[in-house]
């Protein structure tokens, strides 16, 4: 898709706004969600088995103190999207200086590899739980 240097300069502010808000807000969401009567996830409570999802906020905290190792075990999809935001961020900043290409930097098979390595973790944490191996131990306590 083409974007014209101002419809360009709307969608990275809008982004970065976003960003930022989201930013501002984790600590109260940190705080704040726990409290809430059934907020935790019904997979992981009522079958035993982890969503997607399982592990985000844990993964994003852990980034927050630069623990790599520990935010890719809770849930790598943060570290990817961050990654992703990384490139976006460089992208647009690139495409708004020069005035060659005005196009957006995201191709399918980005998006494609994306949820092919969210789909990769997602069913192989759940397939090692078979063998009583849990990498954040929600469901199998650790030893």
């Amino acid at each position: 898709m083409q974007f014209s240097k101002k419809e360009q300069w709307i969608i990275f502010a809008s982004v970065n706004g976003i960003l930022l808000l989201g930013i501002l807000l984790f600590p109260l969401y940190c705080e704040y969600v726990p409290r809430i009567p059934f907020s935790d996830c019904s997979l992981l409570t009522y079958l035993h088995i982890y969503c997607p999802a399982c592990g985000g906020t844990r993964a994003l905290r852990a980034l927050l103190h630069f623990d790599i190792v520990n935010s890719l075990l809770y849930n790598p999809m943060v570290i990817v999207g961050f990654l992703w935001l990384v490139a976006y961020e460089v992208g647009m900043v690139v495409n708004l200086i020069k005035k060659g290409s005005r196009q957006l930097l995201i191709k399918p098979w980005m998006i494609y590899v994306t949820l092919g390595i969210w789909a990769f973790y997602s069913i192989l944490r759940n397939v090692l739980l078979i063998w009583g191996i849990d990498l954040t131990g929600d469901i199998i306590p650790p030893m």
